[in-house]
């Protein structure tokens, strides 16, 4: 059974939130605020941190700074705040994600699986290749590409290419070798299969990198600052 830290002051959230999450197999330890949930942080070692981010005392955002100087315990962040700004602070600041109030307890249920499970898979990866690249960290043995603590969800085409591009990111890159080494078609001329796929590679890391079209037939990767 994991353990899990909630930390929430509100007490019409936090206790039926502690029901259900101990229904869902977690074991579940109740703080407040930070004053005292901090010893128990270092005392139980929980698996994921359930963090409101209006908390007297400390903020959540102060918290996670806190925690993120010392730790890598998976972080998830409860928010009434909505703004863009706000989430992309916070996920900034090393948050593995965002969750808006009100919310459902079974969607946070799904949210913490999928967290629980990026942080197991990064974990086992620490002996495997992984690459940091800009804002980008990518294991390759498993396929798994996250930005910000996000994990970005990519088809095994797409995944290939993103590969490709940053192994040949200080050059230009000919549209040719990814139809070639990607797709493996030779005739590469009126085929307008790797168009569509970087389309969509580039739409998803839109934040991360520009894939730029140089051309009509080339390709070159930028950072974005």
């Amino acid at each position: 059974m994991s353990k899990l830290l909630l930390i929430e002051d509100d007490s019409g959230i936090s206790t039926p939130l502690s029901l259900y999450l101990q229904n869902a197999g977690y074991e579940v330890i109740l703080c407040e605020r930070w004053d005292t949930a901090e010893d128990v942080f270092q005392r139980e070692k929980p698996a994921i941190i359930i963090l409101d981010i209006n908390l007297p005392g400390k903020t959540g955002i102060e918290i996670c700074r806190d925690i993120r100087a010392k730790s890598s315990t998976p972080i998830i962040m409860l928010s009434a705040r909505e703004s863009e700004e706000d989430k992309v602070a916070l996920l900034e600041l090393g948050a593995d994600d965002y969750v808006s109030k009100p919310f459902s307890s079974r969607e946070l249920v799904a949210r913490i699986a999928a967290v629980m499970k990026r942080a197991q898979a990064k974990k086992e990866t620490k002996n495997t290749k992984e690459i940091e690249f800009w804002k980008l960290w990518i294991d390759t043995k498993n396929m798994i590409v996250m930005t910000s603590g996000v994990e970005v969800i990519l088809t095994k085409t797409e995944f290939s290419l993103l590969e490709y591009f940053i192994k040949n990111a200080k050059g230009i890159i000919k549209r040719e070798s990814l139809m070639k080494d990607i797709i493996g078609y030779d005739n590469y001329i009126y085929d307008r299969t790797i168009d569509t796929h970087v389309k969509n590679l580039r739409k998803k890391l839109e934040w991360s990198i520009d894939i730029e079209t140089v051309r009509g037939v080339w390709y070159r990767v930028n950072p974005i600052n």
